[in-house]
């Protein structure tokens, strides 16, 4: 326990704020660690009815909080890449307080940046909440993994697509019908669009990818694919080859060479990653004395985000202030695009039912050093000439399957662009 009070001031009070605020009061974490909450900025009213608040400053306003200085920690829980968010969080910093924020997008577009404004002024700023919610993935690669040379972060860092993409398969429902029922229970926004597209999870990456590699990897250094475009018949297909799809999160660091991407695609119904469904996530680290270290939990909410935060609140009240390597200057590295790829694909073909039609999809294969592995094809509806054929291939490069496609595609006999999607096998 701390000899001297803490004193937080908390900037928005929305979901996240009020689960903070509960777990502080109700579970007496402001007794336990001498935590004395001096001010909160938050539009919404904030009642009284904790004796614990009855000092408490209340701002309708965030910006009130650049010119209140009487605090040592700052949480953060506004949210948006610029803004109030930055502006309170970098005067803070300047300051040299303590920050804590769950804002991903901030600390992943301005990493470099906040880290040289923690060094010029003696601050430091912890991010837990911002990556996996209640999954302490920021404290295993800092502190537990510190020791070792970390090789390749993967998994699944969105709970909304994720859910998504178990209740497809689980309920043999379309994309659109889960997607609903996900707005209605309240696991996805009425725009979507930032989880199901990938951007959420390529911002989690982008964090873990810097802090893990000691690196600067932003949004523009990441491909992101989401899961718009996924077919329940893929699902389906997927599963009976002895696949799942998820929408991964995967980043590898090799002889300073960067890969990091976030894409829908196949894993083995076997690994450990595809155990993950619902609205957890679940996210693997390959080290080098450490081999695979996995961790699971839920990625969202109110309660286990703000446990994220409260866990940071305690490290400071411990005296830990480890969380940006501040000391290490930042490698620089190459960034490999996906065309350098080099794994499996699963491949569904729409095409007119008549020989040699899988024959001149093999010629190209040929042509592009590609093998394929397993083929299914399946009888064609009554009255119809169409005919579905579902491939998967043994590791090739990205590029040549690209190449493959373009030609396969303009086949006469081809009816429909070919689905294609990633097999990653991690062994």
């Amino acid at each position: 326990m701390s000899q001297h009070s803490i004193k937080i001031a908390i900037a928005g009070v929305g979901t996240v704020g009020n689960g903070v605020l509960d777990l502080l009061l109700k579970n007496k974490v402001i007794e336990k660690y001498n935590i004395s909450i001096v001010a909160i900025a938050s539009r919404r009213k904030i009642r009284r009815n904790n004796i614990k608040l009855k000092n408490t400053k209340i701002f309708k306003d965030a910006k009130s909080l650049l010119s209140f200085n009487d605090f040592d920690v700052l949480i953060e829980l506004i949210g948006g890449e610029e803004g109030i968010a930055k502006e309170i969080v970098f005067n803070a910093l300047s300051k040299s307080k303590r920050v804590i924020t769950a804002n991903k997008a901030l600390i992943s577009k301005h990493w470099v940046e906040i880290k040289r404004i923690c060094n010029q002024n003696n601050s430091s700023i912890k991010f837990e909440a911002a990556v996996a919610g209640g999954v302490p993935i920021i404290k295993i690669i800092q502190e537990f993994l510190s020791s070792n040379k970390i090789s390749k972060i993967y998994g699944i860092l969105n709970g909304t697509s994720n859910f998504i993409l178990t209740d497809m398969l689980s309920k043999s429902l379309t994309f659109e019908k889960i997607l609903k029922k996900a707005q209605d229970l309240g696991f996805a926004e009425a725009d979507p669009s930032f989880d199901i597209d990938g951007v959420d999870t390529a911002h989690k990456l982008s964090i873990l990818a810097s802090l893990a590699f000691n690196i600067n990897c932003n949004l523009k250094k990441i491909s992101i694919e989401g899961i718009r475009g996924i077919d329940l018949v893929d699902l389906k297909y997927s599963y009976e080859l002895g696949y799942k799809i998820k929408l991964l999160a995967v980043t590898y660091f090799k002889s300073n060479n960067l890969l990091c991407s976030v894409y829908p695609c196949l894993v083995n119904q076997n690994d450990i990653i595809a155990s993950v469904d619902g609205v957890y996530n679940g996210v693997v680290i390959e080290s080098d004395f450490c081999k695979k270290s996995f961790l699971q939990g839920e990625g969202a909410g109110a309660y286990p985000t703000a446990t994220s935060v409260v866990s940071d609140l305690i490290s400071i009240s411990k005296k830990d202030t480890n969380d940006f390597n501040l000391n290490q200057k930042i490698i620089k590295h190459k960034n490999l695009k996906l065309s350098e790829r080099f794994g499996g694909y699963y491949l569904r073909f729409s095409t007119i039912d008549k020989s040699g039609v899988i024959s001149d999809i093999t010629k190209e294969f040929k042509k592009n050093n590609i093998s394929m592995k397993s083929m299914l094809q399946r009888d064609r509806e009554p009255g119809s000439r169409n005919a579905t054929i579902i491939m998967t291939t043994h590791n090739c490069y990205e590029k040549e399957i690209v190449n493959a496609l373009k030609k396969i595609n303009s086949l006469k006999n081809v009816i429909r662009k070919t689905v294609s999607l990633r097999i990653e096998n991690f062994k």
